[in-house]
């Protein structure tokens, strides 16, 4: 069986994956695709109090 690590919030401990949400942090590029657009990077954010951690 397959063992994944859940995301949690580190200030409400919140684990509930409907509540954790993917968001661009549009202060770090990563790259610029082919066509010219940036890739940003990922960061989480929490439904449940607002806090944004990286993953």
């Amino acid at each position: 069986m397959a063992d994944y690590k859940r995301i949690k919030c580190p200030q409400c401990s919140n684990e509930n994956p409907r509540m954790l949400h993917e968001e661009p942090d549009k202060s770090q590029v990563l790259y610029y695709s082919m066509q010219g657009t940036p890739v940003y990077k990922k960061i989480m954010k929490c439904g449940n109090c607002g806090a944004t951690f990286d993953k």
